[in-house]
This record gives structure tokens, C-alpha cells and sequence, in this order.
């Protein structure tokens, strides 16, 4: 008998309830977080350390020498190496470097995540990626996927919940791909159904509050980037260092490596 995995949805951070701890979390801040993240990772650079409040980004860049990135209400904060910036993370020389990144929303929500089996950053530019790094750690836990949608200040917004709608259409094919069975929570067929409302991701994201917001400050260069879907093989993936909160790529550990590491937690 084929494996049922459950597979919730988190619509904005208020909706994320203490059993999604007990899932393997695929996060989304698509404009501009979790775009930002595999980026970074993609650009080569060696950890990815995200922070929930500004000075503790601060610090860790003048304590460890790590690039600071990072945005307040879309714009860049003062002092800071970077933007929070999907297009700037491309060309930044953070190959083998390390990087302090602190959100308006997505570092946020991965500090209320921290706690899951496994937690994943997703985007449209590692969807595929991601889902099946998602439905391995699921199946090596013998348990459900959670997929967080991060928001706008803990609030529902159009273009992750796009995005969710896109990452389940990547989970299901998957999964029947590999022989698996996916049973969906309401909130996923809701963010199933926004997906097919929209003929695309750019029509979505040109009517989402965040993505209006991005570009009445000038991010046209970031939305463009955003939009690309499944350009990025990286799946970040979190690990703890002594109480912070780290992502580097994710190495796609066979299932018998990821059981045998859930059982040794």
C-alpha cells in the first residue's frame, strides 16, 4: 500500500498551529524573502543566517563579518551591504560568505516555523525542487507537509498564496510521479483554486498588495525575478547554530539518511 501523506496549508501566519511543528514546513515569502534566500544560495554563498529584528542582523555583521541584507515595509535598511533583493543577491559577491538577512515577513515567519521536522524555503524559482525535497523529509518522518505561506505582518496575501497554489501542483505530480498519495486540506484546494483563477503568476502577482507595494518602490527588477518558475535547483534548508537560525542547500539526503537522523532527534 502506497504512502497517504497529508499536506496542509498555512494561508498567512496566523493560520499556523502548533501541529505544523510536527510537519515538514515548505515556507514561502515570494516577493521577496524566500526568492532572496535561494538566490543568495544560488550565487554560491555558504550560509544563508536569518534574524528577526534588525540590530541582531547588525551585530552578527560586525561580530562574524557577514553581509547584512535586508528591508523594513520594501525599503532597504540603513547601513545595510544589501536590499532584500532576489536580483541583487545574483550579481553580490557573497560566493563562500556568509549573509545576515532580516525581513519585514519572511524572517518572521521562519523564527515561528523554527520548530517543524524539517523546514524548507520555497519560491517559484525552486518549486519543483523544493516539493521533492518536501516529499522525501516527509516520507523518511512518516509524516504531513505544512506549506507556510508568510504574509504580509501575519496577514493573507494573493501572491504566496499563488505560489502555495503553484508548489501543490508540483507536490501532486510528484507524488504520483514516485507512487505516493497526497491527501489536501481545504485551505489547499482554496489555494489550488486561486492558482487556476489566474492566467499567470505575473497577473497574480501585479494585483497582490505586496507586489504593488514592491513596485511603487522602484523593485521592477525583483518582481521580474520573482516570477521566473523553476530556474533554481537550491532547496535551502534549515539548521540551528547554537540558537540561530542557518540555511545552506539542501544536500537531497536519501531517505534512509533523513530517517536515521529523525530518529537520532
Amino acid at each position: 500500500m502506497s504512502m497517504v501523506i497529508e499536506v496542509d496549508t498555512a494561508l498567512s501566519l496566523r493560520d499556523y498551529t502548533p501541529e505544523a511543528d510536527n510537519t515538514v514546513c515548505l515556507l514561502i515569502d515570494v516577493l521577496r524573502g524566500s526568492s532572496t534566500i535561494v538566490s543568495l544560495l544560488d550565487n554560491g554563498c555558504r550560509w544563508v543566517y536569518t534574524v528577526a529584528e534588525e540590530e541582531h542582523a547588525r551585530q552578527l555583521g560586525a561580530q562574524r563579518r557577514m553581509v547584512t541584507s535586508g528591508e523594513w515595509q520594501g525599503r532597504k535598511l540603513p547601513g545595510f551591504d544589501m536590499d532584500n533583493s532576489p536580483a541583487e543577491a545574483k550579481k553580490y559577491p557573497v560566493k563562500g560568505r556568509d549573509v545576515a538577512l532580516c525581513t519585514s515577513n519572511g524572517t518572521r515567519a521562519i523564527d515561528k516555523a523554527k520548530g517543524c521536522v524539517n523546514l524548507f524555503i520555497a519560491s517559484l524559482l525552486n518549486a519543483g525542487a523544493c516539493a521533492g525535497a518536501g516529499l522525501t523529509a516527509a516520507q523518511a518522518a512518516s509524516c504531513g507537509i505544512t506549506i507556510v505561506c508568510a504574509g504580509q505582518y501575519g496577514k493573507f496575501v494573493l501572491d504566496d498564496a499563488y505560489c502555495a497554489g503553484y508548489l501543490l501542483q508540483e507536490l501532486e505530480d510528484l507524488a504520483g510521479y514516485r507512487g505516493l498519495k497526497l491527501r489536501i486540506s481545504d485551505a489547499s484546494r482554496a489555494a489550488k483554486a486561486l492558482l487556476a483563477a489566474y492566467p499567470d503568476a505575473r497577473t497574480a502577482f501585479l494585483e497582490s498588495a505586496s507586489g504593488q507595494v514592491l513596485l511603487q518602490e522602484g523593485g521592477r527588477e525583483d518582481f521580474e525575478c520573482c516570477l521566473q518558475i523553476n530556474t533554481s535547483e537550491v532547496v535551502p534548508h534549515m539548521q540551528l547554530d547554537h540558537g540561530l537560525i542557518r540555511f545552506s542547500n539542501w544536500e537531497g539526503k536519501n531517505i534512509n539518511q533523513l530517517r536515521r537522523e529523525n530518529n537520532d532527534g
